[in-house]
């Protein structure tokens, strides 16, 4: 069985705001360098599976995969978020602890869109 890594760049404050372990500014970036430089290794190894061994698939990390889809003709199909698109936004996280909070909550109110307003 394989473990996932622990990330040596995580931050153990505690965010005010969000009241999470990750400054809202060190959680946007360490996102935002995932996706732009995160490996795609894991999502390979998925889509190479073959069904022969077992395959733990909670231990891949699929953070860079957007969307599987495994139409009914047994393909699996698999979307990767943009890394120019995640290194632009890289360049565009504003500085200083106020600017931090907004870029976040604009963070958190597009995801809420995208899920349709669910919490």
């Amino acid at each position: 069985m394989r473990r996932k890594k622990k990330d040596p760049e995580r931050c153990d404050e505690r965010c005010e705001l969000c009241k999470s372990r990750f400054s809202c500014r060190k959680r946007a970036l360490l996102g935002f360098e995932r996706l732009a430089f995160g490996s795609t290794a894991d999502a390979f190894r998925l889509l190479m599976y073959d069904g022969e061994a077992p395959l733990d698939v909670g231990a891949l990390d699929l953070f860079n995969v957007a969307e599987i889809k495994k139409p009914k003709d047994g393909a699996m199909e698999l979307k990767f978020f943009d890394r120019l698109k995640a290194l632009e936004q890289l360049g565009n996280i504003p500085e200083g602890d106020n600017a931090a909070a907004a870029f976040y909550e604009a963070i958190s109110s597009a995801a809420k869109a995208q899920r349709g307003g669910e919490e």
